[in-house]
């Protein structure tokens, strides 16, 4: 019997295979590798001088700082802090996408 491995990721954006990356394995991340990842979600780098880099980032409408220390790897209770908010951006943008579409089809219906 032939086995074939399946590509799961196919079909999936850069963006997402970075994202699926750090959720399958948050212990072995690098720094770069996190960065690139927030600054896919809007996060901005503010400060990088010294142990600590800062990122900035608007979570429903809240100004919000995220600290991480520069080390290699990055401790996995950094990763799924990222992680966590990066689910709370994903979950404001999908809010905010359903409420357009409700208003698109109010706005249909009263034509």
């Amino acid at each position: 019997m032939l086995f074939t491995k399946i590509d799961y990721t196919r079909g999936m954006s850069k963006r997402q295979k970075r994202l699926q990356k750090l959720r399958q394995n948050p212990k072995n991340v690098s720094f770069d590798e996190l960065r690139v990842v927030l600054e896919d979600f809007g996060f901005e780098l503010v400060r990088s001088n010294g142990s600590h880099h800062s990122f900035n980032v608007i979570i429903n409408g809240e100004p919000r700082l995220f600290v991480v220390p520069y080390k290699h790897p990055i401790k996995a209770v950094y990763v799924r802090e990222a992680l966590d908010l990066i689910d709370k951006i994903q979950q404001e943008q999908t809010q905010t996408t359903l409420e357009e579409i409700q208003e698109d089809d109010e706005d249909a219906t009263n034509d």
